[in-house]
């Protein structure tokens, strides 16, 4: 009898936690099939205690270790180390994998405002209590990157940002991996006294114009960075482009903003965004709508997970009465952001007409469309 008492009490302990369908940003770190360091940003289908699923560009190997970081633009993110339980590839979305991974130890990290009463037993004590090997694994990831990136990688800072912008993520980093802070483990004292010192010389180089341009050189003769001033800029035009853009819609000058998206487009062909904005402009003059779905299908070749684009090429289709084309970019939406109210409503729309067949005007709609049914 007290055996299986124990029995019930072992299985109660392993039960896992309530899961909430919920979209939370998170930034993945993790190591490629060549040892080399990389970083994606996207976010949850689904989180609990015991771990989360979420949609990743990259095919990452079961049983591999990642670095989640919960929230990363929030002013403090928190950091979780987690195991790949299982990766499918996504039915739906092209190029995407859906990735199932569990905690290193079960824990509350989410900004849930209500969450269930089964997590408060794995509720932390602060936001910084962080487990010793999510602090070692992080360092270790920091210190290749010290070894084998640019300073820009390691201080997580694109090529454009400004001096506060560097200022405010090294010390956010030296706050966290400086020696004096870990005195209690002389065994990280040699590794993160050599993490500070490639910290403080990134810092100090991207911080002063001139060595900055000198290394920003160096970068752009030896390729291992696509800088220099030309790059800088044509970012600056192409956001000049986009401004003027964006002042021609708020007066409703569609015809306006396709100019300067097109100057846009011109400058950065490989930005989702720029495609997914010159296709909203398109698609709103009835004679560039054909224009606009090749520049949505772009925008969503270059980012599978760009949902304003989706959200937006759905609204199109549904313009041009084609519900059946429209579902399954609301249904992309959804399975991205569950609470996307906007794509739920579009499916409720299309679904209506579910069952109605396509008529010959449709068949000859998709054709002008160059996109088929298979």
């Amino acid at each position: 009898m007290a055996e299986h008492h124990t029995t019930s009490q072992s299985s109660t302990r392993r039960r896992r936690s309530t899961r909430l369908l919920q979209s939370v940003p998170i930034r993945i770190g993790l190591t490629d099939t060549y040892g080399r360091p990389l970083s994606e940003e996207t976010a949850t289908l689904s989180i609990n205690c015991h771990g989360c699923r979420f949609f990743s560009r990259q095919r990452v190997r079961p049983e591999a270790w990642l670095m989640l970081e919960i929230a990363p633009q929030a002013a403090e993110p928190r950091r979780v180390r987690a195991r790949v339980a299982w990766v499918q590839k996504s039915r739906r979305l092209r190029g995407l994998y859906q990735v199932g991974v569990e905690f290193h130890t079960p824990v509350n990290m989410w900004p849930v405002s209500d969450p269930p009463d089964d997590w408060k037993a794995f509720e932390v004590v602060s936001p910084e209590v962080l487990n010793l090997d999510v602090f070692a694994e992080e360092m270790k990831r920091l210190l290749a990157v010290a070894e084998a990136g640019t300073y820009y990688q390691l201080l997580e800072v694109t090529a454009v940002a400004t001096h506060a912008e560097i200022k405010r993520r090294f010390y956010a980093l030296a706050r966290r991996f400086h020696p004096d802070r870990h005195m209690g483990r002389p065994e990280w004292a040699a590794p993160l006294q050599k993490l500070m010192e490639t910290l403080t010389q990134a810092y100090k180089t991207l911080t002063d114009e001139s060595a900055r341009e000198r290394y920003d050189q160096r970068l752009a003769e030896s390729g291992a960075f696509t800088l220099g001033q030309t790059k800088s800029e044509d970012q600056k035009t192409a956001e000049v482009c986009i401004e003027r853009a964006r002042e021609c819609l708020r007066a409703y000058n569609y015809l306006g903003s396709i100019v300067w998206l097109r100057h846009a487009v011109e400058i950065e062909p490989g930005s989702s965004k720029f495609h997914a904005m010159l296709a909203r402009s398109l698609a709103a003059v009835p004679q560039y709508r054909r224009e606009a779905v090749d520049h949505f299908e772009r925008a969503l070749e270059l980012d599978p997970l760009n949902i304003w684009a989706c959200y937006q090429f759905g609204q199109l289709y549904e313009a041009l009465g084609l519900p059946w084309r429209a579902r399954p970019y609301y249904q992309r939406v959804a399975e991205l952001d569950p609470l996307h109210t906007g794509a739920r409503k579009g499916l409720e729309r299309c679904d209506l007409d579910k069952t109605r067949k396509p008529t010959s005007a449709r068949k000859f709609v998709d054709r002008i469309l160059h996109r088929l049914p298979k």
